[in-house]
Parts: structure tokens; C-alpha cells; sequence
């Protein structure tokens, strides 16, 4: 075995961005600033399941400062956004449906961030209002309402090894439990927010955003607006925390419209409540787990059903839900795993990426499960973790063969040393 290079381990190495970072230099989307700059302010959803019937603006338009408000029926060309699936609105027009409250009706410009505010109250908006579909149990029933045309059950994918059967007949010891895992905010410090120009003489929309996924947000920004991706050009400011949450689109194509409506630099800076109703979070988890173990304390087998809540819209949604399913065992050798996992539509905020992508989610049941596992059969839970955990040539549940890099016996140890474990049960 090749010994680890320690060019980097056991080194201080200092950030790229560290300095500019520490001293104020780095320059973040909201740092930017253009001469004869508007500002905009997006009129959101006023319920989170409902017909839009009508939007009056004529209070908002008259208001000092205000320059154009934008509606769905100014845009009848531009076209739903997404990450997988496109199926997000840019914006919600007169007989479509909210689908939750960062749903968008209207793009206000204006000369100030306080007249586009103040615009924002003045918009009247009427809608028919629908059931709330914010339980994902609720949203699988028969009779529930559907968030989308065809059913809240986005994606169903399906995992197999081994016998299941053989697996919790072989089994002393069968646990089984429900879980649950909440909503969670990556809560990046800096909020969404960018700047565009659009540029008359070669019909580039110049924009200034972080984001993670530079060019999927060009092309993406490219099919929604009818444009060639040679005619957006995305410069990358300081990101400023992400963890996933700026792989989705967020100020991009309400910036390049308004741009391109005015034909001077714009700016977009949501409020922090505002990032919190409308983008994207981690996953709800419900995990039903069953896992069967021998007297010895060898694992047999783990049944695992996943249904994740991916609000509104998919985003990541299909990825993230289906491949937590396939962490349902965690670090540790199960021979015979069965699972299913659901992505469902609800009215709650989206959710997408975030580090992770469904592991911890499952973290949280799998680990439950070996501690109650471990106390049943009274052994230490330290031991019983290591005398099942993942070795070179171990098979994960998706039928992966681990060939390198497989540290977990070594983690584990040296996470009871630094603890004091031996001490602490003794």
C-alpha cells in the first residue's frame, strides 16, 4: 500500500481566498454597484396552493420611483425552469397556480430599493384557494389534490441485493422503526443576490451572480428565455456560502428580464426571509427501517421504504431522494437490502442540494438502528460497529464494489481513542 503524500496532510495550507476574505477586499453580488442603477423587488405568492384569478398593478405602476412591473403576460415566450425537470414558473400568470409562497407573480424595477418595496405592498392580487398539501403522507393519498398535472409522486426508484427473505430468516434479531428528519436552511451568510446589464449593441445580458453550477445556470437561463447561451455571460463574484442551496437558479432570469426591459443595470438582493421562503432547503425524510442481526452481532439484512418531500418543485429532488435510499446501511457490510424511495410534491419551499445529497438523512436512521441493535444484543456499540464495518472488497447496497480509500474501521477507532470511550464505559 502506497504511503499517504504529506504535501498537504498534517500542513497549515492557506486559502486561496482566505486574505481578501479577512480584510474586506473580496468583492460579493452585492458589492457590485453600476451607475444609474434600478432595483428589484419580486411580488411573492400570497398563498401556498391556489388559482391566481387576477393581479391588479395600477397602484404599484403609478407609485414615485417605480420604473416597469413585469407579469406573466409581458413573458408569454419565456419558459419554466428547473435543474432536472423543468417545471418551475418564471412567473405565475392569471389562471395558473401557486404552488408555494416563493412562488413569483411580479418583477418590480424601480429607482430605489425603497420605492420597489413599497410597490411590492400596493400589488392586489385574488386567488382561489386549494387545499394545503404540506404532509407528503397526505399528498401520496388517492383522493389528495394534485400540486402538479399528474401525481404528487414524482419518482419512485427501487434498490435490491442479496434475499431479503434469507436475510431476516438468518436474523435473531429484528428491529424496526420510523424516522423522521426535518427542513433544514443551508443558511449561506450571503443571501441570493446579483447585477445585469444587458448590452444593446450585441444582445448579451452581462450578469454578476454566484452561483455553484456556472454553466448549468447558462443554460438553463438560455432555454427559459429563447436565447442562445452565447448571449448570457455569467461572471462569477465571491460566492459567499452555499452548501448547495446555488445550484438552483434564484435572482438570474427575474435580473436578465428586467435588463433587458429597461436597458440599464439592475440590481436583485433578496431579504433574508425572503431566501428562507424561496429557495431551496434540505430534504424531509420519512424512513421506515427494519434490520435483522444475528446473536453474534452480524448484520443480515435492512428494509428500508424513503419518502422524501421535495415541495413545490423538483429541483434535485430525483437524485437526492434516491440516492439516500442507497446509504440505507451506512458504513456497514448488509448482504441481503430491499428499499424503495419516493420523491413527492407538496406546497411546502422546494427542496435540493445540500452536502450530503440524502446521506444524512439516512445517517440518522442507520445509526439509530445500530445503537438500538447494540443494546438489544448487549454488545458495545463501539465493537459492534467495527466487527460490521465497510473493508476493501466490501459491496455497497447499489452493488458497488469498494476497491480503495475504504477508512472507516480506522475512524472509528481513532474516534473512540480522542473520545475517551473505553474510559467513559468503564
Amino acid at each position: 500500500m502506497k504511503k499517504m503524500p504529506k504535501k498537504y496532510v498534517g500542513k497549515n495550507i492557506l486559502k486561496v481566498d482566505a486574505r481578501e476574505k479577512v480584510i474586506g477586499k473580496a468583492v460579493y453580488s452585492d458589492d457590485i454597484y453600476f451607475d444609474d442603477m434600478l432595483y428589484i423587488k419580486i411580488k411573492r405568492a400570497t398563498h401556498p396552493h391556489a388559482y391566481l384569478r387576477r393581479i391588479n398593478i395600477s397602484k404599484a405602476q403609478k407609485l414615485s420611483g417605480v420604473i416597469k412591473i413585469i407579469t406573466a403576460a409581458d413573458i408569454p415566450e419565456v419558459k419554466n425552469f428547473g435543474l432536472i425537470i423543468k417545471d418551475q414558473p418564471v412567473l405565475i400568470g392569471i389562471g395558473q397556480k401557486m404552488r408555494y409562497m416563493g412562488d413569483a407573480l411580479a418583477i418590480v424595477i424601480a429607482e430605489s430599493k425603497e420605492a420597489a418595496s413599497h410597490a411590492i405592498g400596493l400589488i392586489e392580487v385574488e386567488v382561489e384557494e386549494l387545499e394545503i398539501i404540506s404532509d407528503p403522507l397526505r399528498a401520496m393519498e388517492k383522493d389528495a389534490p394534485l400540486v402538479h398535472q399528474d401525481s404528487n409522486i414524482l419518482a419512485t426508484h427501487y434498490l435490491e441485493k442479496g434475499n431479503i427473505k434469507k436475510g431476516f430468516a438468518e436474523a435473531d434479531v429484528i428491529v424496526e422503526n420510523e424516522y423522521k428528519t426535518t427542513f433544514i436552511d443551508q443558511l449561506p451568510l450571503q443571501v441570493e443576490a446579483g447585477v445585469a446589464f444587458y448590452d444593446e449593441k450585441d444582445g448579451v445580458i452581462k450578469l454578476w451572480s454566484a452561483t455553484q453550477w456556472l454553466h448549468d445556470t447558462q443554460a438553463d437561463m438560455a432555454q427559459s428565455l429563447g436565447l442562445p447561451k452565447e448571449k448570457i455571460r455569467i461572471i462569477q463574484p465571491v460566492i459567499g456560502g452555499a452548501f448547495g442551496k446555488k445550484e438552483d437558479i434564484s435572482v438570474h432570469i427575474y435580473l436578465a428580464l428586467a435588463a433587458i426591459a429597461t436597458k440599464r443595470p439592475v440590481k436583485l438582493t433578496y431579504s433574508r426571509e425572503e431566501s428562507m421562503i424561496a429557495q431551496s432547503k434540505r430534504h424531509p425524510f420519512i424512513i421506515r427501517m427494519k434490520t435483522g442481526v444475528t446473536k453474534k452481532g452480524y448484520l443480515t439484512a435492512c428494509h428500508v421504504e424513503v419518502i422524501g418531500d421535495t415541495g413545490a418543485y423538483a429541483s434535485s429532488g430525483l437524485a437526492v431522494v434516491h440516492k439516500g435510499m442507497y446509504h440505507c446501511t451506512g458504513p456497514y457490510n448488509v448482504d441481503n437490502v430491499k428499499g424503495i424511495a419516493y420523491t413527492i410534491y407538496t406546497n411546502n419551499t422546494y427542496c435540493g442540494a445540500m452536502r450530503g445529497f440524502g446521506a444524512n438523512q439516512m445517517a440518522f436512521a442507520y445509526e439509530s438502528q445500530m445503537d438500538i441493535l447494540a443494546q438489544q444484543l448487549g454488545i458495545d456499540p463501539v465493537q459492534f460497529r467495527l466487527q460490521n464495518a465497510y473493508e476493501i472488497g466490501s459491496t455497497t447496497p447499489n452493488r458497488q464494489i469498494l476497491t480503495h480509500s475504504v477508512g472507516v474501521k480506522e475512524t472509528i477507532k481513532v474516534a473512540a481513542e480522542i473520545a475517551g470511550w473505553k474510559e467513559g464505559r468503564q
